[in-house]
């Protein structure tokens, strides 16, 4: 990636909105619908409410940990919730230019790919605009864990929310697997509050998680699964009829998006049986303009996101 491009690569982190449980039941006046709807279930034989808050709705934007905290417990205080536990947090990082999410579409494949191979999440997917071909979103999700990047301002447009500022959003969301995992370590050892939790979940544990996923070894996982399918699509496809690519170039050219460096190209060349595959992947380089991503563009992006990240809880 060229480093204009990779130092342009600038986020805003926030919590877009969370899911608590609680034994107290909410009563949600009219003016609060927007922040907050809630339902209950049995647990056990007893009475407890699915609460799913988005703070952003009372006062406006929250852009600082300290702004989250205000309107959280503002809200939580109308509706007559006191003791909770937290089921899931989705934390929203966010760019306000139009461009940026078709500019950083295949480093955010990459990245996702990174996670998704790391810890082993099987359910990954894109969507496309059924007429345009457009992308809208890509998603890995487990039980643990999920990741999408995703159009906002196509989001906004279909929702007609014309009150979202986010042209791009990348999402990080921690699920109620992770949730349990965490108060039953906080109940151990007497740790803080849920609100800490959610700091040090962000700020820690998912920095952990992305540092991981671009490991070497990582990294190295992502394209030896990428070529396998890729390779597997060449062999089917090179000779179907109707013609699906009329040659190797043009087979390279439609599946561009899914090989992220020379290396990972040579090695799909070799896969293939091209001979010299050094040559033929400077070539394509230089005659097609493929877009590669070093490692330490990876690094920058991820240092981006935690940057961003802790931007939002340190204030």
């Amino acid at each position: 990636m060229k480093c204009e491009k990779i130092n342009n690569y600038k986020l805003t982190g926030s919590i877009h909105t969370l899911q608590i449980k609680s034994s107290d039941i909410p009563e949600i006046s009219a003016e609060l619908q927007e922040c907050i709807s809630s339902s209950t279930r049995k647990n056990h034989g007893k009475i407890e409410a699915i609460s799913i808050i988005n703070p952003n709705k009372l006062l406006g934007d929250c852009y600082s940990f300290t702004e989250f905290e205000q309107s959280f417990s503002s809200i939580l205080e109308e509706v007559g919730v006191i003791d909770y536990s937290i089921m899931r947090v989705d934390l929203r990082l966010d760019s306000y230019d139009s461009e940026h999410y078709r500019l950083y579409a295949k480093l955010h494949k990459y990245l996702l790919s990174c996670l998704a191979v790391t810890y082993k999440v099987r359910n990954v997917y894109k969507t496309e605009n059924l007429f345009t071909n457009q992308l809208l979103s890509m998603a890995i999700k487990n039980e643990y864990i999920q990741c999408e990047c995703y159009n906002r301002e196509e989001k906004s447009k279909l929702t007609e929310n014309h009150e979202e500022k986010a042209k791009s959003r990348l999402e990080e969301r921690t699920m109620p697997k992770s949730w349990r995992m965490i108060a039953s370590k906080k109940f151990e050892n007497n740790m803080e509050s849920n609100i800490e939790d959610m700091r040090r979940e962000f700020v820690r544990s998912w920095s952990d998680r992305w540092q991981k996923s671009i490991a070497t070894a990582n990294i190295e996982a992502v394209w030896s699964k990428y070529n396998g399918e890729l390779a597997r699509i060449y062999q089917e496809d090179k000779a179907a009829y109707p013609v699906k690519f009329r040659s190797l170039t043009d087979f390279l050219i439609q599946y561009q998006d899914c090989i992220f460096c020379h290396r990972q190209l040579v090695n799909l060349l070799e896969l293939i049986g091209v001979d010299n595959p050094e040559s033929r992947a400077r070539n394509h380089k230089k005659r097609y303009g493929i877009e590669y991503f070093s490692r330490s563009d990876l690094k920058k992006a991820v240092d981006e996101i935690k940057r961003a990240t802790e931007k939002f809880f340190s204030e």
